[in-house]
């Protein structure tokens, strides 16, 4: 186990020139004696123990330079730690007693206590928020108190100004095995007079860093060259997307023209259908009108042949038909209505001329009327025949209409 030099032994074996007022110690775990810490310089104690803390407190009041932490330090923030106090207070910390017992057989376990741990980087910030005036330009660490590992692990950003670190406590040799890792990987070295300390490899450091920059450098050629594809694709898909826009726009002033057309053809539809219904209504009424003359024209027939009726029975009634029959043998399979006619046409005689050519002219008038009521009646029936079939025709272009109109109805709905 490398040894390092205790609080009790004197002063430290290497000091630093803080004079300046530009340069910030951290103490992890204060010294035993007061007179331990620089006389100039920003100093910042992270005390684990609640007594030592106060009593620091109490003696350096009059140190304005000078801030004090009463806090364990972890890693991460909020892990909780056990803190095992020994007989040997130097000794007291995460590490339990039978990791110190193999180097300190004496050694002895007063108390046992939990702890919530918190990064040391997040102490800097709130020590470099207060201290907005002034500049530090290096850092030094002074461990001699709990896992140096874990103090280390929780600088974060603030490793980067970190110049020297002593590591003051005989740490168990698995714990100083990987500190010394941890500082060989962050490019410090160890000082050849004074195994405890170790300092900033200035070198190697340039050397970290070119390769960082050359990382980054390389993550940003590939980051760019990304990019470019990317650029690229998106180039293609806006020549696509444009080309698809102008498809599309071609697309919808055609769609436009045809639904102006559209529009055209369904408002000289409704302006047909519109004069159609106008033509229907019209037929309605001539067929109502048509229906109403036939009843009087009928109506008219049925009186005439009623008339006629009468006029011929009273003919049969006036004329001697069989005295008729007998005087004509030729005219015997004649029936009555028959030999009046014949009568009226060829066998009058002079003494009953006039009274027969009353009934004749009579007749004649009533055939007449007949004839003329029952073409009215023909043609009428034909006039009606025409309009039935007219309004047929309207309700089949009524009903193509409605099918049409039905398509382009919905598709505007759309």
């Amino acid at each position: 186990m490398p040894y390092t030099r205790t609080d009790t032994e004197g002063p430290p074996a290497v000091e630093f020139d803080h004079a300046s007022g530009a340069e910030l110690t951290v103490w992890v775990g204060g010294p035993t004696l007061v007179g331990g810490f620089p006389s100039a310089g920003h100093i910042l104690v992270v005390e684990g123990e609640p007594e030592r803390a106060q009593e620091l407190r109490q003696k350096l009041a009059e140190r304005p330079d000078t801030q004090i932490y009463e806090e364990v330090l972890t890693a991460e923030n909020g892990v909780v730690v056990r803190w095992h106090r020994f007989n040997d207070s130097r000794l007291n910390g995460p590490n339990d007693l039978r990791t110190w017992q193999q180097y300190f057989p004496n050694l002895r376990q007063t108390n046992e206590e939990q702890h919530c741990g918190r990064r040391l980087g997040e102490l800097l910030d709130n020590w470099a928020s207060q201290e907005m005036g002034h500049a530090i330009k290096a850092l030094h660490l002074k461990l001699r108190q709990g896992d140096p590992l874990a103090a280390l692990a929780g600088l974060g950003s603030w490793l980067n100004q970190l110049e020297t670190i002593e590591l003051m406590l005989p740490w168990p040799k698995e714990t100083m095995g990987e500190v010394e890792t941890f500082l060989t990987e962050q490019n410090f070295r160890q000082d050849l007079q004074t195994a405890a300390l170790w300092k900033r490899d200035p070198i190697a450091t340039r050397d970290r860093l070119l390769e960082e920059k050359e990382r980054e450098l390389q993550v940003l050629l590939a980051s760019t060259q990304l990019l470019t594809r990317d650029c690229e694709v998106l180039e293609a898909e806006k020549k696509s997307m444009r080309t698809e826009i102008e498809k599309i726009s071609a697309q919808l002033n055609e769609l436009r023209i045809n639904q102006d057309l559209t529009q055209e053809k369904i408002q000289q539809s409704e302006n047909e259908a519109d004069e159609l219904k106008i033509q229907q209504k019209d037929l309605q009424q001539e067929c109502q009108r048509l229906i109403s003359d036939k009843t009087i024209t009928l109506q008219k027939l049925q009186a005439e042949e009623a008339t006629n009726v009468n006029m011929r029975q009273a003919l049969k009634n006036l004329f001697p038909i069989e005295i008729y029959r007998e005087n004509n043998v030729n005219l015997g399979e004649l029936d009555e209505d028959s030999l009046i006619i014949h009568y009226v046409l060829h066998g009058r005689e002079p003494a009953r001329l006039k009274t027969y050519k009353e009934l004749y002219n009579e007749l004649k008038s009533s055939l007449k009327k007949c004839e003329e009521a029952e073409t009215k009646l023909e043609q009428l029936e034909a006039n009606f025949g025409l309009a039935k079939q007219q309004l047929e025709t309207l309700k089949d272009i009524f009903a193509r209409l409605a099918e049409k109109s039905q398509p382009q109805r919905a598709a505007e709905e759309e």
